[in-house]
């Protein structure tokens, strides 16, 4: 007696059926991984220029008024107050940081405390 074994029709196409399934899942889930990578790496660069923003105002005289432009395609605008106090030998200063890349909008804040008369952050 030989009997071949092998698969019907309808269990191919029902195999066919699930791998499409799964394979549709995964190219959901790799979309979605990439667009949020995308997101991330939007974020870390307005988080770059802000930081480079506050340092370079870390090495420059604080003047309260609001300053603006563009940095590496990022546009940005700095308020900086100053901190009412009692104590006379040092100045407070707050940094209010808005940087703005077209699609993403960021808003960073900072206070800083310098000597009366420093240029340099203390």
């Amino acid at each position: 007696m030989n009997r071949q074994r092998g698969f019907t029709l309808l269990e191919m196409l029902a195999a066919l059926a699930v791998l499409a399934v799964c394979s549709s899942v995964l190219v959901v889930a790799f979309g979605n991984g990439a667009r949020a990578l995308q997101q991330v790496q939007r974020s870390d660069r307005l988080s770059l220029v802000a930081r480079s923003l506050i340092d370079d105002a870390t090495d420059h005289v604080l003047v309260a008024g609001r300053s603006n432009g563009e940095w590496s395609g990022v546009r940005w605008q700095m308020d900086v107050s100053v901190i009412p106090g009692a104590n006379g030998s040092a100045n407070a200063f707050r940094l209010d940081l808005q940087v703005d890349d077209g699609g993403r909008h960021a808003r960073y804040s900072t206070v800083q405390v310098r000597s009366a008369g420093s240029g340099a952050g203390q």
